[in-house]
């Protein structure tokens, strides 16, 4: 018996019974489809959370923020240290895996006003010439901040696409004046010199990146806030570098240079909250797969158990060809093909399924999380050949005893048999 007829032998039964088929297959439909959707939804929100942190300057930091207070003793004490621009320098130069360090101050609600009143609640970004590199900002007319900028303190600001737009409209704000006014301060007249490209909302900040107004780190302590120190020390280190290492490198640099003391450095870790999710996103997948797995058992002892029937349906079918020279492995494989068959369409229904239902998921997820605009679907490739690879061996493996029996059957006592449909 060839293999194309054993096919056709195999298929026929499900085409003939489509109720049966369908309600036998409908198990595994769900199983399959169930674990693909939620790895579709899970997989896409790592790759949300991955563009994410490249929109902040990407996985390849950290960022050293100042306690304010800490705990000695079981009562709160209030830390006086705070970091200074030489502290990013000398983290730069005793930290060989250190590329570079952004000293960053950043606050929110700063009302900026153009010369013919409108105005914008923008975030407040200042730094060094390096910000751009460091943050992935792109120009979209104009030029970034300079080192003469921060060297003179100049009066100069690069605006977010979404704050330009606000103050200015359609109309170029590059050479044009703005107010920024910090607080109950007076306000501060400021050039504009760039404007930076669209980049969209982050799950991690209050306002959308294209609200920021960045200006001189100098600008900032000199002629707004009148201070000396910074509030975060942005650290860019090689990549496949332990971030752990780094910690401890910029920990014992600024112990030197604050009198022994480091229990006012806090730190926050970009590659953390992803690893976190890595770690989730494993859980989930194994909680999912143990309940697919125990509904994919269930359905396939319900494919054996149609195969059964199908079995003693056919018996004097079996009986008459095993009298005209069919051998017990063609007979098996006919009924194992079936097996196979039923399970192989439970396969390929379920990745549709699933790939359908990951992304209704998904425009759900968009109105739940409204920052995000589009809910990435990921279905990787080995995910399906895994699913359809499954099926296969789950269908040979219930498969086999009904098969077994068929191809056992003498042929005298099968031609004997009564059979009723």
């Amino acid at each position: 018996m060839q293999l194309r007829d054993a096919i056709a032998a195999g298929v026929k039964p499900i085409v003939q019974n489509r109720l049966r088929a369908g309600l036998s297959i409908f198990g595994i439909l769900i199983g399959i489809a169930s674990v693909l959707c939620m790895v579709a939804i899970g997989d896409g929100a790592k790759k949300i959370i991955a563009e994410d942190i490249k929109k902040l300057g990407g996985a390849n930091q950290l960022t050293l923020w100042t306690r304010m207070s800490t705990f000695k003793r079981g009562r709160p004490r209030r830390t006086t240290e705070r970091y200074t621009v030489e502290d990013a320098y000398a983290i730069e130069a005793e930290c060989p895996e250190v590329l570079y360090v952004l000293p960053n101050h950043e606050n929110y609600e700063i009302l900026v006003t153009s010369e013919d009143g409108s105005q914008t609640r923008a975030l407040l970004e200042a730094s060094t010439a390096d910000y751009a590199l460091g943050m992935g900002w792109e120009l979209q007319a104009g030029r970034f901040l300079t080192e003469n900028d921060i060297e003179t303190a100049a009066q100069v600001c690069v605006l977010g696409a979404g704050a330009a737009t606000d103050l200015f409209g359609e109309t170029s704000p590059v050479n044009q004046e703005v107010k920024v006014r910090y607080h109950w301060r007076t306000p501060l007249r400021m050039r504009v010199v760039g404007v930076m490209k669209p980049k969209g909302r982050s799950l991690t900040w209050i306002y959308g990146l294209d609200d920021a107004i960045c200006l001189p780190l100098t600008t900032y302590q000199q002629r707004l806030e009148g201070i000396n120190h910074v509030e975060h020390l942005i650290v860019f280190f090689q990549k496949g570098t332990d971030f752990n290492r780094i910690v401890a490198s910029a920990k014992d640099t600024l112990r030197k240079r604050h009198r022994g003391q480091d229990d006012f450095v806090g730190h926050y870790v970009p590659q953390l909250t992803f690893h976190r999710l890595e770690h989730i996103q494993k859980v989930i997948k194994i909680a999912l797969g143990s309940i697919a797995g125990f509904s994919l058992f269930v359905s396939g002892i319900g494919i054996m158990n149609i195969c059964l029937v199908s079995v003693s349906e056919k018996t004097r079918e079996i009986g008459l060809r095993k009298s005209v020279g069919a051998k017990r492995i063609d007979i098996f494989g006919q009924f194992l093909i079936e097996s196979i068959c039923l399970c192989f369409c439970g396969a390929i229904l379920g990745i549709a399924g699933g790939w359908g239902a990951a992304h209704g998921m998904s425009r759900l997820a968009v109105r739940i999380v409204p920052i995000v605009d589009a809910w990435p679907v990921v279905l990787s490739l080995p995910w399906i050949l895994t699913s359809v690879v499954f099926s296969i061996v789950m269908g040979m493996g219930f498969g086999v005893y009904p098969a077994m029996r068929a191809a056992r059957l003498s042929p005298i006592d099968a031609l004997r048999t009564e059979t009723y449909h």
